[in-house]
Order: C-alpha cells, then sequence, then structure tokens
C-alpha cells in the first residue's frame, strides 16, 4: 500500500524535487535545533551526536513524505486531512524545539506570567524536555508514520476502485481473470 503510492508520486520529477528539497531544509533546520541542544546527551553519553543525525534522517524524511503525499494527494484530487498534516509536523518537530528554546519563556510572556516567574520556572519546565528528550522524539516520529500512513490510506481509498475481474488504480486499469 505505501510501496505502491511512493512510487506513484515519487516517480513523478517534481514531487521527487519536493520531497528532495523538503529534506535538506528540514534536515538542516532539525539536525541544528538537536545538535545545538545537545539532546540525547544525558541518555547516550558520547553516542548522542549518532543519535542526533539518526533522529533527524527520520523525522526529516517521515516529514517530508507527510508533506509530498499531501501535495500528490491534492493533484489527483483525493480527499485530504490538513489537521492531520500540520498535526503530524508539530508533533514531530515540536518536542526538540522546546528544550534549551526561548519557545518556553515566550509561550509564558504571551500568558501573561511576570518576569520573576518566567525566569524562576523556565528551567525546570524546560529541564522535563531535555531529560525526556529521547521518550519526545520517538512520540514525535510516531505522530509523523501515523500522519504518512493515514495519507497513505486516504490516496488508496480515493485512487483504488476494484470490481469483480478488474482493479483500477488512478485510470491505470489492469486485468485479474482467475482461469
Amino acid at each position: 500500500m505505501l510501496k505502491k503510492v511512493l512510487t506513484d508520486s515519487l516517480s513523478l520529477k517534481r514531487y521527487l524535487f519536493l520531497f528532495t528539497a523538503l529534506f535538506v531544509f528540514i534536515s538542516f533546520i532539525y539536525g541544528y535545533l538537536l545538535i545545538n541542544s545537545a539532546t540525547g546527551i544525558i541518555d547516550f553519553g558520547a553516542y548522542y551526536i549518532e543519535f542526533d543525525v539518526i533522529s533527524t534522517l527520520v523525522i526529516s524524511s517521515l516529514i517530508s513524505l507527510v508533506i509530498t503525499l499531501n501535495a500528490y494527494s491534492f493533484s489527483i484530487k483525493s480527499k485530504t486531512s490538513k489537521k492531520l498534516t500540520i498535526g503530524s509536523i508539530i508533533g514531530a518537530v515540536l518536542p526538540s524545539s522546546l528544550c534549551c528554546t526561548s519557545i518556553i519563556p515566550s509561550i509564558m510572556a504571551i500568558a501573561g506570567f511576570s518576569t520573576s516567574f518566567i525566569l524562576g520556572n523556565t528551567g525546570k519546565i524546560q529541564s522535563v524536555f531535555s531529560i525526556y528528550s529521547p521518550v519526545f522524539i520517538g512520540g514525535g516520529a510516531i505522530i509523523a508514520f501515523l500522519g504518512l500512513m493515514q495519507i497513505t490510506k486516504n490516496i488508496n481509498s480515493s485512487c483504488s476502485i476494484k470490481t469483480k475481474n478488474i482493479e483500477a488504480y488512478c485510470c491505470e486499469v489492469k486485468n485479474e481473470s482467475k482461469d
């Protein structure tokens, strides 16, 4: 199911280019976030760079595939769920950006907390994301994978038409005779 959708979409040059461009861009941004925050250093010690590189490749490929397949789905007029796509992207990227960045203090400032409260509690909140970063990154990868499976399911359900002896897939007809 996934293999057929990937083959169909990535065999077209514009979707292959879109996937490649997104993968490079997201890998650069995500890798920068992970490596500069030393994510995984507590759990993996000297091997945290390897963890960060593998995490970057996995998350970047999943997010790039979700976005590319959504563009493909839109072009073949398949039903899509924008909430699922946005949710899978946010779910995959957000955990690594909450540790050691200005996102938590900014959210607290927007919520109206005082400067002394922000300064006193930001580290406590961010430490949770730092200590459990591999769990959050794994959860983000699972969310992105579920988004990929859902968009694949949507594309397959809108493209496949099965009858007794004929299966059509996006205007491609195959004869299946069982003699």
